[in-house]
């Protein structure tokens, strides 16, 4: 039976990587402005996008999974073409969430460059190879264009829910809060 809310792990999971990855897109176009002048501030910026990356593409693994396993939340009233449309656009931005460390991955790996995970080396899996390298490298920046598309218009989907429709459905994404309880049902009156 469908949910009429999102759980607190659902909200936790949404929020977190929502941050993590506007601070990702943030730091991607940064650091690809950076000199290759040498001195390793473009490497180090590097390593801790593609860090905060694999963190990424772990978090969505477990999303993945966490969707599977509780109950489905009720989509909001509507029309059906729209909630198509929401329904599609949230598979694209799961893929696209998935891509992305992915393509990442792999263009560093055939990039011939070392892969550390927040400063712990990686072991060296393949040997550089520029047609693979550009490959990933190509669908790395088209899916965070894509991505950072979808996430607009996932934004653009909320302030019309909120301030056209004005119904509820921020509420199902905000952390729940706790029930107040009745104190004064627990404390005994001694006369």
């Amino acid at each position: 039976m469908p949910q009429p809310r999102y759980d607190r792990f659902s909200v936790f999971l949404h929020w977190l990587m929502a941050v993590l990855i506007v601070g990702q897109i943030a730091l991607g176009l940064w650091m690809t402005g950076l000199p290759k002048d040498g001195s390793g501030l473009r490497a180090a910026w590097f390593n801790v996008h593609k860090s905060w990356g694999m963190v990424l593409c772990l978090l969505i693994a477990v999303r993945l999974a966490w969707a599977l396993l509780r109950p489905r939340v009720a989509p909001p009233p509507g029309a059906r073409a729209l909630q198509a449309l929401a329904a599609g656009a949230h598979r694209l931005l799961y893929a696209l969430m998935l891509v992305l460390p992915w393509s990442g991955f792999f263009g560093s790996v055939f990039s011939g460059y070392p892969i550390r995970f927040f400063g712990m080396p990686l072991p060296k899996m393949a040997s550089r190879w520029d047609g693979a390298k550009e490959l990933f490298s190509n669908v790395h920046q088209w899916a965070a264009a894509a991505l950072v598309l979808l996430v607009a218009l996932h934004v653009l989907a909320f302030l019309y829910h909120q301030c056209i429709v004005k119904d509820t459905l921020l509420q199902r994404m905000r952390w729940p809060r706790r029930r107040a309880r009745n104190t004064c049902s627990t404390v005994q009156h001694f006369s």
